[in-house]
């Protein structure tokens, strides 16, 4: 018994991380841009020095460092080569690729993301519109202590409150790749401003920023290649078909003027069967913003403005389903529904994508105003 005793307090004292390193020993990577230049992968790396603070604020410097080779790994080790530290890609928060690489195909870069064993794949994927990816790793904001963080605090928060950008996350835009009859959409970047002051670390320290990335509008894919651009009506229609809405914001005509509603508790079913769509939207909303004289104690008033905004909702759809058509991509999954409910049928189609340009899919929508704000009657009319 005592020679067991021992042995297991050995064991405990002997013990320890065999694989144990300092965090100093590694370049944290939080962000990823890759271009496409000279018949070459341009990688740049976004990396955090953690341990070197600005003496006056204590703001974590930042630095990009870029390599080109002939694959993504080739890029990625010829970056380490130029770094004192072994580069640890857990952290990566967003990965932005160049509209070149998206439109020629993005599956070369999802495939070493998805094979590289520190990849978490829980990053958000978005395309750099009209200006290089690298550059959106550069710009610096005083929201935000890294560019990774902007980019991946604003596609959070907008999901959430405008309905005008998608669930952008790495895993959920391959798992469509993947899927029978459907089809990726992504978030876009611009760039706004003077990109060569938007670089500078002073930038952080600046009330107006002299340049910034701003999210735009959705990205269409057929497969794993961009095939096209939405608006930013199309977009949020999209984004209504794809129930990857939370709250969205009606702007409503109103004499000379407009009306704001927002809608809340969005709910969308599709009835599916070979040759249709129906799409059932239910939704409820409140009064935001009245810019002109109406009698919202009125219930005929109140009904105007909740046919209006169904028309608006249908007018939204409409525009996406039209864009999708044309470009001839099931972003919606529509052909997904009917393969898991007409397996057979499925099947013996010979594109999919072709079959879909000729699908009937009907919006319907119940849209109920159940608040007027926190008040009950205009100024205007309070007034009177």
């Amino acid at each position: 018994m005592k020679k067991i005793f021992f042995i297991l307090i050995f064991i405990l004292l002997t013990t320890g991380c065999w694989n144990y390193q300092e965090l100093n020993d590694y370049a944290i990577v939080t962000g990823m841009a890759v271009d496409y230049k000279d018949n070459k992968y341009e990688v740049s790396l976004l990396i955090a020095n953690g341990d070197k603070k600005d003496d006056e604020d204590g703001k974590a410097q930042v630095t990009v460092s870029s390599a080109s080779g002939k694959t993504i790994y080739e890029a990625i080790k010829n970056i380490s080569l130029a770094t004192p530290k072994e580069l640890y890609i857990s952290h990566l928060s967003v990965i932005v690729l160049s509209e070149e690489i998206a439109e020629a195909g993005v599956n070369p870069v999802l495939d070493f993301l998805l094979r590289e064993p520190q990849s978490h794949q829980n990053f958000y994927l978005v395309i750099a519109k009209n200006h290089e990816a690298k550059k959106s790793l550069s710009v610096l904001t005083p929201l935000a202590d890294y560019p990774s963080q902007n980019i991946t605090f604003n596609i959070k928060m907008t999901e959430k409150l405008q309905g005008r950008i998608t669930n952008a996350s790495f895993n959920n835009f391959v798992s469509k790749i993947l899927q029978k009859g459907n089809n990726p959409v992504s978030n876009s970047l611009v760039l706004v401003g003077d990109e060569e002051k938007g670089i500078s670390q002073e930038e952080q320290d600046k009330s107006i920023a002299s340049a910034y990335t701003k999210l735009d509008t959705l990205g269409l894919f057929k497969n794993d290649k961009l095939v096209g651009w939405a608006t930013m009506d199309e977009s949020i229609g999209i984004n209504m078909l794809l129930g990857d809405v939370e709250i969205l914001y009606l702007t409503l005509p109103c004499k000379n003027d407009y009306v704001v509603v927002t809608s809340s508790s969005y709910k969308i079913k599709n009835k599916v069967s070979k040759d249709k769509i129906t799409v059932n939207i239910k939704a409820d909303g409140m009064i935001n913003e009245v810019g002109c004289d109406i009698n919202l104690e009125d219930p005929k008033t109140i009904e105007i403005y909740q046919k209006k905004a169904e028309e608006k909702m249908k007018e939204y759809t409409n525009k996406a389903i039209v864009k999708a058509k044309k470009l001839k991509t099931d972003i919606f999954g529509y052909g997904n529904m009917i393969y898991q409910k007409f397996p057979t049928y499925f099947k013996n189609l010979n594109d999919w994508n072709e079959t879909f340009t000729k699908l009937k899919i009907n919006i319907n929508v119940d849209f109920k105003l159940k608040n007027k704000g926190t008040l009950e009657q205009t100024i205007g009319a309070q007034e009177k």
